[in-house]
């Protein structure tokens, strides 16, 4: 598919084609490249994001699973220490 850009600046058009060279890229191939890269940086920016909150919730969740395995230990401990027949009763 074509996109024609119109009434650019000379300087831009003249910066445009400066870093194309030293690319040693053609107008357009530079131009497309950068456009593709900064539609992809988006999409790419979105899903790292969407990752980070991933892995954030799953940390909380895990966080909230070691305490509660914890609580739980502690419970089965004194449970067991009750039961315990050879510990003596004060």
């Amino acid at each position: 598919m074509d996109i024609k850009v119109r009434e650019l600046s000379p300087i831009v058009v003249q910066t445009i084609d400066e870093r194309a060279k030293k690319r040693g890229l053609s107008r357009q191939h530079y131009l497309k490249e950068l456009i593709e890269n900064y539609v992809m940086q988006k999409e790419l920016n979105e899903t790292d994001q969407a990752y980070k909150t991933l892995i954030e919730k799953n940390t909380e969740a895990l966080h909230r699973f070691s305490d509660q395995m914890q609580r739980q230990n502690e419970w089965l401990e004194s449970m067991s220490e009750d039961m315990d027949p050879t510990q003596e009763k004060g």
